[in-house]
């Protein structure tokens, strides 16, 4: 049996097996036949976690894990691991001391707040750049973190190095959980990597929510949950970019996920205006006379959207 997780093992963490091959060699297998008798009856046992079905069905497997880490259901959990995946880095100084960083936009410092008032860590400016960073090294606020977005971190570069750090502070690894409407790591990512955009076309509003990333398969689960459609864009060394644009699609992300996960950034307040664009945009207020109220109204949507970070 095999998975994206035992795959990463093999590519990342060589030493990880160091323990899974020891136990084989024993007294037990002193001859061939014992050797595969062992192997079948490990083989036999009964799989009782997801992870331990990608990563085989061997006692060895089970005992190489000191404890069991429940995955967590909890919302700003779930929004931190989306947010890790698209702006976080989870890394390791000298061989043993692990850490998490976080950079956001300057006006995203509320947000930053809030993983900080629950985990601890600090929050500084990067120099020459509108940007923060928020970085956690202290030992028991990363076993903390980790426990929490433990099953929901997923992305091909953060997967790998959510791992290493897991082993190093001897936790187990949940495999990735099925993303679905009531997952809020979609809002995380959004944060992280997501716009919602609108500009004319035909001299008509056309309004988009994106999301982007390197790979393909880390923008297919907006796809797979939200419709849409992903195209290539080979700007910027290339990326995968995942968009809706129909009111429907908008609508249906907007009433259904957005308003049970909304969004901790300042793009949440672009959000908020969607009702008032799809209103105005009805009674193509954009194309009134200029002394008209209805015109008036959509100057007004557009300073609000134009200068969203001031309306939160």
């Amino acid at each position: 049996q095999g998975g994206p997780l035992l795959w990463v093992m093999m590519m990342y963490c060589p030493m990880c097996w160091k323990p899974l091959l020891i136990p084989l060699i024993t007294s037990k297998m002193s001859t061939m036949a014992s050797t595969v008798k062992l192997l079948k009856e490990e083989d036999d046992q009964p799989v009782t976690t997801k992870f331990n079905t990608s990563l085989g069905t061997s006692e060895t497997t089970r005992a190489m894990y000191n404890k069991t880490t429940i995955i967590s259901k909890d919302k700003f959990n779930q929004w931190l691991a989306g947010l890790i995946d698209g702006d976080g880095y989870f890394g390791i100084a000298q061989g043993k001391y692990t850490s998490c960083e976080i950079t956001m936009d300057i006006r995203d410092e509320k947000a930053l707040k809030s993983i900080q008032d629950k985990f601890g860590g600090s929050i500084k400016l990067r120099s020459g750049i509108r940007a923060i960073r928020y970085r956690l090294h202290n030992k028991q606020g990363m076993i903390n973190l980790i426990n929490a977005v433990n099953g929901n971190i997923r992305n091909s570069k953060r997967l790998p190095q959510f791992i290493k750090v897991c082993y190093l502070l001897n936790i187990k690894p949940i495999q990735p959980v099925e993303l679905t409407m009531d997952n809020g790591w979609f809002a995380g990512f959004i944060d992280a990597d997501g716009t919602i955009t609108y500009s004319m076309k035909n001299n008509t509003p056309q309004l988009t929510i994106s999301a982007t990333n390197k790979y393909l398969h880390d923008v297919q689960y907006f796809e797979n949950v939200f419709g849409g459609y992903i195209y290539y864009d080979k700007s910027q060394n290339g990326y995968f970019k995942w968009t809706i644009q129909s009111e429907k699609d908008i609508m249906t992300f907007f009433t259904d996920y957005n308003k049970n996960f909304p969004l901790k950034s300042m793009k949440q307040s672009r959000f908020c205006l969607i009702p008032n664009y799809y209103y105005l945009k009805k009674m193509k207020a954009y194309q009134q006379p200029i002394n008209t109220m209805q015109y008036k109204l959509w100057l007004k949507f557009n300073d609000q959207w134009k200068n969203y970070d001031n309306i939160m």
